[in-house]
């Protein structure tokens, strides 16, 4: 078992550890469309990753397209407001910043547990920090998945009541869920930025629990008495007090 110093520089890593991977997400897709079937004779595959941030931002949504035919191109990247989402863009919004300022403040958190990994009276703020991050990067994930198809539903009035707009992930093996032809399949759900948020939460979690667990340092042992020496006295005479 590493000593309590050891165990808060430990705990403090890990806490950066989660907010690096708070940032990473960021920049990662946090939910993937793919659509793939076949039109007159050929295999096509669109797919569409949404990305957080605002929703005018251009790149918020990523199209990538194989086999479409001759005179037919693929949209590259557009914002959620051009591509007629905007509820669906106001959640990537309001998880960017719980995300961002997760980061934030587990970055801040760790930085000062790394300052005063040696006194446990100032790594109060810094545990108070981890523990904020945590919540923040759970309730990110959290709002993602509820929230999210419910805008989606929003954002394509005549919804079938299923797809995308009804399950955070699923597939569709009919075409119905994507309103495309019946020889269409489909899947959804969370994507890598997804994902890397909620191992952020496990990790700040981590963190969290060592450094609370050497928060304090050990008590100090307590004090031994110290006999008093023995004088030793002449033969007959009266022993010295």
């Amino acid at each position: 078992m590493p000593s309590t110093k050891a165990g808060r520089l430990i705990a403090t890593v890990i806490i950066l550890v989660g907010a690096v991977l708070l940032i990473a997400a960021v920049f990662m897709p946090w939910y993937a469309e793919q659509a793939s079937g076949t039109v007159s004779g050929q295999s096509i595959t669109i797919t569409r990753n949404a990305y957080l941030g605002l929703p005018s931002s251009n790149g918020t949504l990523q199209y990538t397209c194989s086999g479409l035919p001759a005179g037919f191109s693929c949209l590259s990247q557009t914002s959620y407001s051009a591509g007629n989402a905007t509820h669906t863009g106001n959640i990537a919004e309001a998880v960017y910043f719980l995300a961002i300022a997760g980061f934030i403040l587990g970055l801040i958190g760790g930085l000062i547990g790394l300052m005063s990994r040696g006194n446990s009276r100032r790594a109060t703020p810094a545990i108070a920090l981890a523990i904020v991050a945590m919540i923040l990067a759970i309730a990110a994930t959290g709002m993602f998945a509820v929230a999210l198809p419910g805008a989606i539903s929003s954002d394509t009035p005549g919804n079938p009541g299923c797809g995308p707009g009804s399950t955070f992930f699923g597939s569709s093996s009919n075409g119905t869920c994507v309103g495309a032809p019946a020889s269409e399949t489909a899947t959804w759900g969370p994507a890598i930025g997804w994902y890397l948020a909620l191992v952020g939460f496990v990790v700040l979690l981590v963190g969290v629990i060592l450094i609370l667990r050497y928060r304090k340092d050990p008590p100090a042992p307590a004090p031994t008495a110290t006999p008093s020496p023995v004088v030793p006295t002449a033969a007959g005479s009266p022993p010295t007090s």
